[in-house]
């Protein structure tokens, strides 16, 4: 048994309703699942952008993490741990602050060659935003190919001598080509 990775994080918000739009609108992610309002408590029933629970998931499909939006009567607003991954900082940044969104920390190359910045949301949650030196970093691994302990085997012609010393073809044997056990 082993930890598989995180599967929410929550940001604490002062309004659900507008957290979604920006959330949804500003950074763009997708609404994933919004559960029902407090009258209804059947959490098969999803509810909506307009009458939306308390749990709130946006982001992408698992098994990749998603925000959940918690809204409390008080928020506590500066750095939250946070980090967003983008495969184009500079665009989303121009984007982004042409949506409004303040950014304390401009995007920056750093030395070790990863980009790197901070923006706040309309509660004053911070949060870096990030592009890896690859994009390849911000992409969920292939699935998982389960292979067999068997070393895999081929078959190959071996000539072999007959009676009389006259070479003669022999049917296909397995040959292994993996590590022997």
């Amino acid at each position: 048994m082993a930890i598989l990775g995180l599967d929410t994080v929550a940001i604490v918000v002062s309004d659900r309703h507008k957290a979604i739009r920006w959330y949804r609108d500003v950074l763009g992610l997708g609404v994933a699942y919004i559960g029902p309002s407090p009258a209804n408590p059947d959490p098969s029933v999803q509810g909506t952008p307009d009458r939306a629970g308390h749990w709130i998931e946006l982001g992408p499909f698992r098994p990749r993490t998603r925000v959940h939006l918690c809204e409390m009567e008080e928020t506590e607003p500066g750095p939250t741990g946070v980090t967003f991954l983008t495969d184009d900082i500079l665009k989303d940044y121009e984007r982004m602050r042409a949506a409004g969104v303040e950014f304390p920390v401009p995007p920056e190359k750093m030395e070790w060659g990863e980009w790197l910045g901070q923006f706040s949301d309309p509660d004053g949650n911070v949060f870096d935003l990030k592009q890896p030196m690859s994009t390849e970093e911000g992409r969920p691994a292939p699935p998982s190919r389960v292979t067999s302990e068997r070393p895999r085997v081929t078959r190959a012609p071996r000539r072999v001598r007959g009676r009389g010393g006259a070479p003669r073809r022999r049917t296909k044997r397995p040959r292994r080509t993996g590590p022997s056990s």
